[in-house]
This record gives C-alpha cells, sequence and structure tokens, in this order.
C-alpha cells in the first residue's frame, strides 16, 4: 500500500492486527477507530491474561484506587449535547411518519384500484330497482307520462271506492 494513501474507517478496522503503517496513521488521526482499536487490545490482553498459566495478583495500590472510585461514586461519562428544540423533535417525527404513511398511500392506492376494476365487472341492469340509486338517469326503465300517471291515479281511486 502507498504511504501517503489514506485509508477509510472500514479498511483500518479489517486491518487492525496488521503492522501496516497507513493503519496505524488512521488510528492516530481518527478518535472512533482508536477507542475501537484499544478496546480491541484490552481485550486480547485480557483474553491472554486468562490463559495465561501462572496467577495474576493486583498489587496493594489497585485496591486503594478501586476504593478511592468506589467512593467517589459513578463518574458521569462525557455525553453528547441532546438537540431538544422543537424542529429536531419535528424531524425525529417526520422521519418515524413518513414511511409509515407511504405503506398507508400505496395500500389505499391499491385497494381503490382493486374494488374499481371489481365494480366495474357488475352488470346493472341485472340489479332490481330498489337496489339501484334513485336517479332518473340511471334507470333502464322509460320515464313515466303524464298520461300513465294519470291512469294509475285514477286504478287508485277505482279501488278505493271499490269499483
Amino acid at each position: 500500500m502507498n504511504m501517503e494513501q489514506k485509508i477509510n474507517c472500514r479498511k483500518a478496522r479489517r486491518s487492525f492486527g496488521s503492522e501496516d503503517e497507513s493503519v496505524k496513521r488512521h488510528i492516530e488521526a481518527c478518535e472512533r477507530c482508536a477507542k475501537e482499536y484499544r478496546l480491541l487490545a484490552l481485550t486480547r490482553n485480557a483474553l491472554d491474561l486468562a490463559a495465561s498459566p501462572e496467577e495474576i495478583r493486583p498489587d496493594e495500590d489497585f485496591f486503594v484506587a478501586l476504593r478511592a472510585r468506589i467512593a467517589r461514586g459513578p463518574e458521569k461519562a462525557a455525553q453528547p449535547a441532546v438537540d431538544e428544540s422543537w424542529s429536531a423533535a419535528l424531524w425525529l417525527t417526520a422521519r418515524q411518519l413518513i414511511p409509515a404513511m407511504a405503506i398507508l398511500l400505496i395500500l389505499i392506492i391499491g385497494a381503490t384500484l382493486f374494488f374499481n376494476n371489481n365494480a366495474s365487472g357488475i352488470d346493472q341492469t341485472a340489479l332490481r330497482p330498489r337496489e339501484i340509486v334513485i336517479f332518473n338517469d340511471i334507470y333502464d326503465y322509460p320515464e313515466p307520462t303524464p298520461d300513465d300517471v294519470l291512469r294509475t291515479l285514477v286504478a287508485v281511486e277505482e279501488r278505493e271506492n271499490g269499483r
């Protein structure tokens, strides 16, 4: 690898065990990779010591420092600054709701297309008049003429009078 060539975090993490100079330079420059490398080195050292046949005993200074640390209480870790503004809350909510709203919109469009295709296959002439919405322009029956209305009224009148 060229000495002047820079590598990204992914390549550096894959090469943590190697003696490559570009990996060492990356670890010195990148704080995240440096923390991960120290954690990896600590884990390796702990595993090596655990596998060691000789007994390991901490010295008295370790216990003094441990008691002092327990007496101080838990240390507050440096926490990243949390943006508690309305815009940050709105953006967080929008990032969570937009995918859900997109899925809902797709479902609505799909259901509409599906039911419109099924509804167009119904034969409107096969329906009885009470199943058809009552508008004169959609009946297959002719509109009654004034003579039809008069004949119907005369027939009703005659039935009521007993003729």
